[in-house]
């Protein structure tokens, strides 16, 4: 089993390493993460999935530079010397959305969308099997309720994702969040 680890925005690969390398030490699973392919616009040498602009007093994302990451996203996972069925997308904050959305195009063995949210301006199909967990901090107060809930978007596509409210989680201290991902994948794998 392979953990692939998306950073949030204005992060880079090593975002939350110590956290997501003992998880992958736990599980017996190798780890990998890798840089967003947009700089941050304001964050020297940090990245971000997309940028966002705002229209009609909400913060919309940029769909061109969001499909150029997804499409990026699974080429470097097409690119791993690893079946996609046993890839597990582990993604913070903007790369849990990016995780969530990556899982609607490809089967992987999961995804997990740790304080993530998908962007409502968008559309989205879901072309696969992907079991997905939306894990969402119950202290999180960086996000709002409109976007905490965006996980909505997957069951209008059919989509049963796995929601948790995870206790003692924040938006930036997420080491409940990989506890649960550690229970989560222990059951999967047995």
């Amino acid at each position: 089993m392979l953990l692939v680890f998306l950073h949030g925005k204005g992060a880079d690969k090593n975002a939350y390493n110590c956290q997501i390398r003992k998880a992958a030490e736990n599980l017996s699973a190798d780890v990998v993460s890798f840089n967003a392919p947009l700089p941050h616009p304001a964050k020297k040498d940090k990245f971000v999935w997309f940028n966002k602009i705002e229209n009609n007093n909400r913060q919309e994302a940029i769909e061109e530079e969001y499909r150029h990451s997804v499409n990026f996203i699974e080429e470097k996972l097409q690119k791993l010397n690893y079946p996609l069925s046993d890839i597990v997308l582990i993604g913070h904050s903007q790369g849990g959305g990016m995780a969530v959305s990556v899982a609607l195009e490809l089967n992987l063995k999961c995804a997990i969308s740790i304080c993530g949210d998908l962007p409502y301006n968008l559309k989205y199909a879901n072309k696969a099997e992907t079991p997905i967990y939306w894990l969402e901090g119950e202290c999180d107060s960086y996000i709002n309720r409109e976007r905490k809930d965006s996980y909505k978007i997957l069951k209008a596509l059919g989509v049963n994702p796995n929601y948790r409210l995870v206790p003692n989680c924040t938006h930036s201290e997420i080491d409940p969040a990989f506890l649960q991902i550690e229970n989560i994948l222990n059951k999967i794998n047995t």
